[in-house]
């Protein structure tokens, strides 16, 4: 029996910091202005390495926040695991995206060249700093940000104004990093996705007067950008796929105020489609395929929306006593991996295998304390567990990162206890934000190379 974590866990308050996150995009989207910068390995990648959050500090800047009138902190990161929808929803940050053990962790400057943070202590093997100081805002989209052997984020370039933003793209094989595109302001570059070699991001419509943001496509391995969407709406968080991109999109309602909703693009035809509305949205992931499963705010269910079958509409799928924190699907199979709470079985926070096509359900690890925020690629998860702090999750959000075979049970810790946001598998590699030991940066891993799996892909038991 996992330790009780002090009766029925957080629902409210993740509800309430998910109303915080709709602030953050409206009928226009902010500007690149205040994002961030972050250091890149490769010679043709060179964002300045600075603190957080201090990347334009002009008159410029604060002149164009104003101007799209949104109440916007550059400090934030990306939603996950919300994936694309909150901090708290898509990789774990609370609603400012700080740790606030953080100040007992001095590893903010770290130089990231030899895989060592100023906070002492050497990455595990196999494992990268691809961008020593993050700061980059709406420039990461968590695990959307990992597929196909590649690993993508966004910095702005603001060593001039208006600034560029920059889309960086990490061969994760070669362990080196390419300049995919650049974007002057107000063109931007907003939390890129990628499916197979296609990288999905939102950004205003540049013009004399910018227009409402709009989805974009561009090949991380050459070519030109292209805009997939292109209503009048304002429309942001893309999860990238092979025939659709699923998104959130934002209107004037006639009767006042916003209307959100989730939508999907079909490329067949040109198409947009509404999935949901956005207020009983919660999180939300896509397979990239087929299948969309979200969490419901006005219950705890969890449904599944068939984009092969849209006439049949968002279908309950589990009971409506759980909580969820954090879902991913194994991109080849459909099946999700979710983190669920139910009083009637457990004290915390473990994991499950639902398979959207056929409603099996499957345990995957209900291990002491939380097992929250995972991503799978075949056989295996990376999730972040709580136990080596002897405290749920949610009380500072402190885990160690670890991976479990759900073919062999085997579990292998690969980060050390402390702060970890948006983390994403693909094959052998993982990518994760570490807020603490190394700073605030972005880090991949090869799990082969680190001796944490074997080269047929399963993990390596202790």
């Amino acid at each position: 029996m996992k330790p009780r974590i002090g009766g029925f866990p957080r629902g409210a308050m993740v509800q309430m910091v998910y109303c915080l996150g709709l602030l953050l995009v409206g009928a226009g989207w902010s500007c690149s202005c205040n994002g961030g910068s972050g250091d890149a390995s490769s010679e043709d990648v060179a964002p300045r390495d600075e603190g957080r959050g201090d990347d334009v500090a002009t008159e410029d800047a604060t002149s164009c926040e104003d101007a799209t009138d949104l109440e916007t902190d550059e400090d934030r990161g990306p939603e996950g695991d919300d994936e694309f929808a909150t901090d708290v929803e898509v990789d774990g940050r609370d609603a400012d995206g700080f740790d606030t053990d953080a100040e007992a962790r001095d590893g903010s400057d770290s130089d990231g060249d030899d895989g060592d943070g100023d906070g002492g202590m050497a990455l595990p093997a196999g494992c990268w700093i691809a961008a020593p100081t993050t700061d980059v805002a709406f420039g990461w989209a968590g695990r959307n940000s990992i597929d196909n052997g590649w690993f993508i984020w966004r910095w702005v370039d603001s060593d001039h104004l208006p600034s560029d933003g920059v889309l960086v793209a990490r061969d994760l094989a070669a362990k080196s990093d390419r300049e995919v595109l650049r974007r002057t302001y107000p063109a931007q570059v907003e939390l890129p996705s990628i499916h197979r070699d296609s990288a999905y991001f939102f950004s205003q419509t540049p013009g004399a007067t910018p227009g409402p943001a709009e989805i974009f496509r561009v090949s991380v391995v050459g070519g030109s950008e292209v805009q997939v969407t292109t209503n009048t709406d304002s429309d942001s968080f893309p999860a990238a796929g092979e025939t659709f991109v699923v998104y959130r999109s934002s209107h004037p309602d006639p009767e006042g105020g916003t209307v959100y909703e989730y939508r999907y693009y079909d490329f067949t035809d040109g198409s947009e489609h509404v999935i949901a509305p956005e207020p009983v949205v919660s999180e939300i992931a896509f397979d990239g395929h087929r299948w969309v499963a979200y969490t419901g705010t006005e219950n705890h269910g969890v449904y599944k929306f068939d984009l092969l079958d849209p006439g049949a509409g968002p279908r309950q799928v589990g009971p409506d006593d759980i909580l969820t924190e954090g879902l991913a699907f194994d991109r080849d199979t459909g099946v999700l991996i979710i983190t669920t709470y139910r009083a009637s079985r457990s004290d915390d926070y473990g994991l499950e295998a639902w398979d959207m096509a056929t409603g099996t359900m499957t345990d995957v690890l209900d291990d002491a304390w939380s097992e929250v925020l995972p991503d799978v690629d075949g056989h295996v998860v990376v999730y972040q567990d709580s136990e080596a702090a002897g405290e749920s999750y949610w009380t500072r959000q402190r885990s160690d990162l670890r991976i479990v075979d759900r073919d062999t049970g085997a579990v292998r810790v690969v980060m050390p206890l402390d702060t970890y946001y948006g983390v994403g598998i693909w094959e052998r590699w993982i990518a994760l934000n570490n807020y603490g030991i190394w700073g605030d940066s972005l880090i991949t891993c090869d799990l082969v190379e680190g001796g944490f799996m074997s080269e047929d892909l399963h993990v390596v038991p202790e």
